[in-house]
């Protein structure tokens, strides 16, 4: 046997006794030790037992001294154990001698625990002794088996979410880890080739999108910014993903980058769905506009039918001017004027009409406040007349433009003034008047306000007004607050109301003023 291997000579002390200095040092050294420590002879008879093996398995000392080894054991290492040690005494082939192996160890309760075991072979002693050092393994794998449910835990919430993280170490020879997500996402085989930042960059980020990215990645590394980007990436077989890439880098002192530590989250599902919902909400809003158009047909068939009779009039009496023997030249020239001239109303009614129900793309452009509700007034004030309501314009000087869809919010003002119409139809004539107003509000936004005296809220309406198909009108559809609402929030401002006074209610709404003063 290798006595390399082999523990020191150890006394033969017995029991909890020592009379020699060396017994003396012997136990003192037992009674230290943080492992366990114990000492058997050849049949297995326990004959030491340290502190640290009483506070393990539970026995004092004078319990097990005397007794097999065994008792320490489960089966079936504990039917097993003699035939152990004479294999060894008949061969001297050893197997756990000298080695460290792991092993599973009783307690006095009953109750087995994971332990890592090494024996030793006493030199000179005959017959044989052996010590065994043992330490009780649970906690360490009881912290390993919590690590391995971690990132079982990790790698599911890491595909139910479509995230893939990754550490680099640009300046180390410590290996750089990707997750396995992270390979998923790209469309790569989990155990492949890793890729290099460069190839990721020159064959992967969308040509569109690679100078932005390249950018991004140059200021992270150049400062201790995070990086905080959204991109595209073209994948092996051509299709396209959108990613939300985040970055971190760990410097030393000295501002050497350490590490670079990110994650990618597969956003390519959350862009195709709000694809999906900003055309759905295209679609509402183009039928909320039609709808209005149809509640206001009657007034809008007598704002083209005006120029049209009058068309027909001055018509009319050009040919009676024409049969006469001596045409009066400067009455008909005078009538076409006038034909030409109501022609071109009714084709600017038309036009109006025709821009505000079209199915269009949405088109941002610099937007002039006061030429937006002159146009609105022009297509609400036939409507507004025919109900003995009046239309007031109340806009400040030099309010600035906004950046928006003119048609859009032409719709959200439309609406706010058609439920205006409806609220003021048992009013007296007297207060059926809407003010349109137009100013500047705080932050550098504009304030554009709706403000009538007609019958007010509902009651029991404001906790809903918003809300999709909530309505007080009995033809309503519910649909032109909530979408009001939304185009609004798409623009980024705001839609309000408050009360007008002892009559009626104010919807207000802001937007962020453009940057440029004139339009391009």
């Amino acid at each position: 046997m290798n006595h390399q291997n082999s523990p020191p000579k150890v006394p033969n002390v017995g029991a909890r006794h020592a009379s020699t200095h060396s017994d003396l040092e012997f136990r003192a050294l037992l009674d230290a030790a943080v492992d366990a420590i114990i000492v058997i002879d050849h049949r297995g008879t326990i004959e030491e037992f340290s502190l640290a093996a009483e506070r393990m398995f539970g026995y004092p000392a004078e319990e097990v001294i005397g007794h097999n080894i065994k008792l320490l054991m489960p089966e079936p290492f504990h039917s097993a154990h003699d035939g152990y040690l004479e294999r060894y005494d008949k061969t001297r082939i050893t197997r756990i001698i000298g080695v460290g192996r792991e092993i599973v160890s009783m307690r006095k309760d009953g109750t087995t625990f994971p332990c890592e075991l090494a024996v030793g072979r006493i030199l000179e002693a005959e017959p044989p002794r052996y010590v065994g050092f043992i330490r009780d393994l649970t906690s360490r794998k009881e912290a390993e088996a919590q690590l391995r449910r971690s990132e079982a835990e990790l790698r599911l919430a890491q595909a139910l979410a479509n995230l893939g993280n990754y550490v680099l170490h640009p300046r180390s020879s410590e290996p750089d880890y990707y997750s396995a997500q992270l390979y998923r996402i790209l469309d790569l085989p989990v155990d492949g080739p890793t890729m290099a930042r460069d190839e990721f960059f020159a064959r992967w980020v969308h040509p569109a999108d690679r100078a932005r990215v390249l950018e991004a990645f140059r200021r992270l590394n150049g400062s201790e910014a995070p990086l905080d980007i959204e991109y595209r990436v073209v994948l092996r077989d051509g299709r396209t993903r959108h990613l939300h890439h985040i970055a971190q880098v760990v410097r030393r002192e000295d501002g050497q980058v350490v590490k670079q530590i990110g994650t990618v989250h597969d956003i390519t599902d959350r862009h195709h769905a709000e694809d999906e919902a900003r055309q759905l909400q295209e679609r509402l809003t183009h039928f909320s506009r039609l709808s209005t158009m149809g509640e206001m047909a009657a007034g809008l068939a007598h704002e083209i039918n005006q120029p049209l009779s009058a068309i027909a009039t001055y018509s009319q009496a050009c040919q009676r001017l024409l049969r006469q023997a001596e045409p009066d030249i400067p009455d008909i020239i005078t009538a076409l004027e006038q034909v030409n001239a109501q022609a071109l109303r009714a084709g600017e009614v038309i036009r109006r009409l025709r821009n505000f129900v079209k199915n269009r793309e949405v088109r941002r452009e610099w937007v002039n406040c006061e030429r937006l509700l002159e146009d609105l007034r022009t297509l609400a004030e036939t409507d507004a007349r025919l109900h003995n309501v009046r239309l007031q314009l109340d806009v400040d000087k030099d309010l600035p433009g906004v950046h928006a869809d003119a048609i859009q919010l032409q719709q959200v003002v439309l609406n706010l003034v058609r439920n205006s119409i409806d609220a003021m139809a048992e009013c007296p004539e007297d207060r059926r008047e809407i003010v349109l107003k137009a100013c500047g509000a705080e932050d550098g936004r504009v304030q554009i306000t709706v403000a009538d005296q007609g019958c007010g809220l509902a009651p029991g309406a404001e906790e809903h007004l918003f809300n999709p198909f909530f309505t007080t009108k009995a033809s309503g559809t519910g649909l032109g607050l909530a979408i009001s609402h939304s185009i609004i929030r798409a623009h980024g401002g705001r839609l309000w109301h408050t009360s007008n006074g002892p009559f009626g209610v104010c919807f207000h709404f802001t937007l962020p003023a453009a940057s440029t003063t004139k339009e391009d």
